[in-house]
């Protein structure tokens, strides 16, 4: 498997087949040498997710996996403990395999584990007992997320400087959001699609094509679209004839429809 320090939508959509990310269920991304997996963050139907042996550093990015029923973790740099509160919104969790994370060397770990999450039914490849919830709510230690962790909020503009015309805008000057010589990121995932639509014969997309102009596409929605599309280049290559013509039925289909 190859190895990669962040976890992408594209990666994730051409290994699941997944038609976008909130459809994706299952991920299995075991010895990658990841260090970011945000990505995840944008899978809120994610089930099962096999992340083990690799370089993850926190549990954050699983907070809003409200349906996540097993996560295989072991083997990462999870150093505190308290990481594991990130995952009390994930009440379908039965499986957690956290073994081999510097977390998992402190006292009375699995005890506070269950106390934390006790709707566990298996901890680090050990079915729980009853009788180990009902001792964890005794001896289990109440973790709580430090108050330091206080995500930064966006800086206000200066609206002297906006009043002033001295935001960039109209002349092309840098804006906060785009600063000097540093591309747009939906750029750089176009000029990526464009490449592919090259090897195919394509002409190249310009970026006011990618999503649905009588929607008026917010920039994270073209963003989204324009992941689908690279990711359903990557794999055409790898479709037989009878397959793409089945692809190409559907996709007439859904052209009609629109």
């Amino acid at each position: 498997m190859e190895t990669l320090k962040s976890l992408t939508g594209p990666l994730v959509l051409a290994r699941t087949r997944a038609p976008d990310l909130e459809s994706v269920r299952k991920l299995n991304c075991w010895g990658s040498e990841i260090e970011d997996i945000s990505v995840v963050r944008q899978m809120p139907n994610l089930e099962v997710c096999s992340v083990s042996v690799n370089e993850i550093t926190t549990l954050q990015d699983f907070e809003d996996c409200v349906n996540l029923q097993e996560l295989y973790i072991r083997n990462n740099k999870i150093e505190h403990l308290h990481e594991i509160c990130y995952l009390k919104k994930c009440e379908k969790l039965r499986i957690l395999w956290l073994a081999d994370n510097p977390c998992a060397n402190v006292d009375n770990y699995r005890k506070t584990v269950l106390r934390n999450l006790p709707n566990l039914q298996k901890l680090d490849n050990v079915s729980v007992e009853p009788e180990e919830i009902e001792e964890a709510n005794e001896k289990g230690e109440e973790l709580s997320l430090p108050d330091t962790e206080v995500k930064p909020e966006s800086p206000a503009p200066d609206q002297e400087k906006l009043t002033n015309g001295e935001a960039g805008g109209a002349e092309g000057g840098d804006t906060p959001n785009n600063p000097p010589n540093q591309k747009d990121p939906l750029s750089v995932t176009l000029d990526e699609t464009n490449k592919i639509r090259e090897q195919f014969g394509l002409k190249p997309l310009p970026i006011q094509k990618i999503g649905s102009p009588k929607s008026a596409p917010t920039s994270s929605t073209r963003a989204r679209n324009s992941h689908i599309l690279q990711a359903m280049l990557i794999l055409m290559k790898e479709l037989d004839r009878d397959t793409l013509e089945i692809l190409d039925t559907a996709i007439r289909k859904r052209l009609e429809s629109l």
